[in-house]
């Protein structure tokens, strides 16, 4: 595949020959992509255009584009980690055509200045960027922020990115919410049981001497907030989820028929508490990595749709926060440019099912549908990605445009690449490389590569 340039207004795309992958099934495909949406959609080799520029999608699928529920970006506060100009670039890199911003920025997303803010910056990205509010003021959990007035200007996720340890503050935020349109989102986690601790409670915490979080604490504060659900009748997310009995919990509330979704970081898909054990402070992680059953739920319920999302949980820090001892080093992975492809080549998870949470369902939840994961029909918004399922990488050859370095996954070999990526129409990667219009965000990274 040639190297291309975002297509210019009137200009006209075609992806050739690749599979598409969607919910109602496969099929062989040429894609025509013009103004910004599908043109298109014919038998492999039938379409003809002289002057479009063309993705050699063979032996490839194309998905509609992918949707991250959980993004850090930086800006504001942590600039000189990530910006979001990088962070949209190292998410298109990814396959994602949209990504959740989460609002724990500093200042907090809170109040519809923060939310013009991250909208102006976000303008010349390389994705689109969703903003989410906190559910209280400053993220203090004292009293709500102005949750009409941000849904009135578009906000429809909620989050302190973290516990809500006030039941009555919950329900209250979901009752206020759901008329809204709005998803109520928390991370469970009981504070007086560990909820900040820097690793999971068990055997390997107490070999390498550090204070442990038990499931309980997930497990209570999960149950606390299905509750709260319950009472209300309103849409509640749980954040990050990483216990076994959490999965059940929340196979349970489903059953019931209790509006809770629930997502997983992808990391926690791969690691165990044991793989932490030399205090490698790029694998402490929030919520901490647990057992091997732990893990092996957490599949479990991706793969029965359990879970709807897997988030790639990108939360970019500066080099130097890294360099601490492993209980004061902050929690985190910059994730975007890897999240797909750890999931797609999952050996114990299928194609469908890795898109199904990485795309379609997270599409849904967030209601992105125009932005990504939607279908691939003429008429239909243009957010497309194509895969490689068979093509070997790893970031350290590749280079990385995100800022962060904050990955444990430099020398990895990755199975699956995003060999494309479509945004409103544009080819925003091609060939696994961004496009000529990335020129500006590669100078930004530039020496962030090692």
């Amino acid at each position: 595949m040639a190297k291309l340039r975002a297509p210019a207004g009137g200009e006209t795309l075609l992806l050739a020959g690749g599979e598409i992958v969607e919910r109602t099934g496969r099929r062989y495909a040429d894609i025509t992509v013009l103004d910004g949406r599908i043109a298109s959609v014919d038998p492999p080799g039938t379409s003809r255009n002289g002057s479009a520029q063309v993705i050699d999608a063979t032996g490839c699928v194309i998905a509609a584009g992918l949707v991250d529920l959980f993004s850090r970006l930086g800006e504001p506060g942590n600039e000189e980690a990530e910006t979001v100009a990088t962070a949209t670039a190292a998410a298109a890199l990814g396959g994602f055509t949209a990504v959740l911003a989460q609002p724990d920025t500093d200042p907090p997303l809170d109040r519809l200045g923060q939310l013009a803010e991250l909208r102006r910056n976000a303008a010349g990205g390389y994705c689109a960027v969703i903003a989410a509010a906190t559910i209280t003021a400053d993220r203090a959990g004292k009293r709500l922020s102005p949750l009409a007035e941000l849904a009135d200007a578009g906000v429809r996720w909620f989050t302190d990115v973290g516990p809500l340890a006030d039941a009555g503050l919950l329900r209250r935020a979901l009752q206020y919410a759901g008329p809204l349109g709005g998803t109520v989102s928390v991370r469970p986690a009981t504070a007086h049981l560990g909820g900040t601790a820097a690793m999971a409670e068990g055997a390997v915490s107490a070999r390498m001497g550090l204070a442990g979080e038990p499931a309980a604490s997930e497990e209570l504060a999960a149950g606390a907030a299905i509750g709260v659900a319950r009472l209300t009748g309103r849409r509640l997310h749980l954040d990050r989820i990483s216990a076994t009995r959490t999965v059940e919990l929340v196979r349970a509330a489903k059953a019931e028929g209790i509006d809770v979704s629930a997502s997983v970081a992808a990391e926690h898909l791969l690691f165990i508490d044991a793989d932490a054990d030399g205090y490698d402070t790029l694998l402490r992680a929030e919520p901490p990595y647990r057992d091997a059953q732990d893990r092996a739920a957490l599949i479990t319920g991706v793969n029965d749709r359990t879970i709807d999302a897997v988030v790639s949980g990108h939360s970019p820090v500066p080099p130097q926060a890294k360099d601490l001892p492993f209980d004061e080093a902050p929690p985190g992975v910059a994730a975007l440019e890897t999240c797909a492809a750890l999931v797609l080549g999952h050996p114990d998870i299928s194609v469908e099912t890795a898109l199904d949470a990485l795309a379609w369902r997270p599409a849904e939840l967030a209601g992105a549908a125009h932005l990504g994961g939607g279908t691939i029909e003429p008429g239909q918004p243009a957010n497309l990605v194509v895969l490689d399922l068979d093509r070997p990488w790893t970031l350290a050859e590749r280079g990385s445009v995100s800022m962060a370095r904050n990955t444990p996954h430099r020398r990895r070999e990755m199975g699956v690449m995003v060999t494309a990526t479509v945004v409103a129409g544009q080819a925003v990667v091609a060939d696994g490389a961004l496009c000529s219009t990335a020129d500006t965000v590669a100078a930004l990274a530039a020496g962030n590569t090692r």
